[in-house]
């Protein structure tokens, strides 16, 4: 008998009475994440650099101080989120992916375990830095505006990415096997869109963080509090991560999950 692969050892590592358990999976998946070749923190990684780059080349001027750790914490939680490493949750493990379903775990299980890691992963030290810098440069009070304000973006692109990881699922290749089969129009079209997609995409969801403003101002009953508008800002992102999931999930059903 042939000996398993690393991914489908991975998914065995958990003992069988915690393979089904929310947690112990979203553990699994951080610590897949971080083993060798690390395809996930690879595009993590990049956009971290290409966001610092761009802030060189085009600093945020011009900005209240007052909303500062909002801007700097929403400008690095869109650039490294917009990336193959969001949007194509199931392709850049697809060996994993597919093994998981031919088992029975729901997608919608699957899609809520790799989003949970990504929240580990990118989210939560994102958060730590905005809480950090709300602390010591700011009133710490403000921390209900701008823990939610640095929430909201990261909530959306993982709503999104669900959507686009079901469209164009593309399975992880080395380049050098892309390179021969560059030839191969519909397969290579089809790689080269995943990769610059998510970039494309910056522009079309950035109109979407102006939702929970239009949403506070057209809410007459609601106080007009620092810690109702965080609400709000943080509420919202959570329905567009939980729409996003929704609308993945219905296009799954209608025309099924076809890696390639």
């Amino acid at each position: 008998m042939s000996r398993p692969s690393a991914p489908v050892r991975a998914i065995d590592a958990l003992p069988p009475e915690r393979r089904d358990v929310l947690w112990w999976q979203v553990l699994g998946e951080v610590r897949w994440s971080f083993t060798p070749p690390m395809t996930w923190l690879v595009g993590v990684g990049v956009n971290l650099v290409l966001s610092g780059a761009w802030w060189l080349v085009l600093p945020l001027t011009g900005r209240q101080r007052s909303d500062w750790v909002i801007v700097v914490g929403t400008y690095f939680a869109t650039f490294i989120l917009a990336d193959v490493t969001t949007t194509n949750v199931l392709g850049l493990d697809a060996l994993r992916v597919r093994v998981s379903l031919v088992r029975g775990v729901a997608l919608r299980r699957i899609l809520a375990v790799k989003n949970l890691a990504l929240l580990v992963i990118v989210g939560l030290p994102t958060l730590l830095v905005a809480a950090v810098l709300t602390v010591t440069s700011e009133d710490p009070y403000r921390l209900v505006l701008t823990l939610p304000g640095v929430a909201f973006p990261i909530l959306t692109w993982l709503g999104v990415g669900n959507i686009v990881s079901v469209l164009l699922p593309v399975a992880v290749t080395p380049l050098r096997e892309r390179w021969e089969r560059r030839r191969e129009l519909v397969a290579t079209s089809r790689w080269l869109s995943c990769l610059g997609l998510p970039y494309v995409l910056l522009y079309a969801v950035n109109p979407v963080s102006h939702i929970p403003g239009a949403v506070f101002r057209n809410w007459p009953t609601l106080p007009r509090t620092a810690e109702y508008r965080g609400l709000v800002v943080g509420l919202t992102g959570v329905l567009l991560w939980v729409l996003g999931t929704a609308v993945a999930l219905s296009i799954v059903r209608l025309r099924g999950l076809r890696i390639r």
